[in-house]
């Protein structure tokens, strides 16, 4: 019977330093994050301006590929605030036609303050802010996530019009910091 408790003790002895606690440090940095595309980033708008099929309509407009996503991933200090803003950086559009872009509610897997979106615009060569308000937060990434935004021609004064006119934009999507 004395072996026995021997082993007894010696087990006890043996798990009972087997359970010395111990402690280490961790860090971790978080970078504040800024990155914004569209999708389909390999497809152009394309709007045109075509004669109605029969005389004394009006003028109907064609579109092609004119709904993109506008996708971002941000990380921001606490406090701040971020926002997409839309400029014509190059090119006019042909007088007595507005391009109008709508923005849609976010949708898709997004997580976080995605902002809030400005609605209906009409562009212009002076920059405009179509989401407002994000914080901490990703949209997910290609279509069917983030912002759908649809690109609009509306002919505001047909004597202004010009059919053997044509014109390339050159739009930029900016995210930057709210101040």
């Amino acid at each position: 019977m004395r072996p026995l408790i021997y082993i007894i003790c010696c087990f006890y002895a043996i798990s009972s330093y087997a359970q010395v606690e111990g402690n280490t440090s961790a860090t971790f940095t978080l970078s504040e994050i800024a990155l914004i595309d569209l999708a389909p980033n390999n497809t152009t708008v394309t709007l045109n301006v075509v004669a109605p099929t029969n005389a004394g309509e009006k003028a109907i407009i064609v579109a092609t590929n004119n709904n993109k996503w506008i996708n971002f991933s941000s990380a921001v200090i606490e406090g701040n605030s971020r926002s997409i803003s839309i400029i014509i950086e190059e090119g006019q559009v042909p007088p007595g036609i507005y391009l109008k872009l709508s923005t849609a509610r976010v949708a898709g897997i997004g997580k976080g303050e995605l902002g809030s979106p400005s609605g209906i615009l009409t562009l212009s060569s002076t920059p405009q802010i179509i989401v407002s308000d994000i914080r901490g937060a990703f949209t997910g990434n290609g279509e069917n996530n983030g912002y759908k935004i649809n690109y609009e021609l509306e002919i505001y004064d047909y004597k202004l019009l010009d059919f053997d006119q044509s014109a390339t934009l050159s739009i930029t999507f900016t995210l930057t910091d709210s101040i």
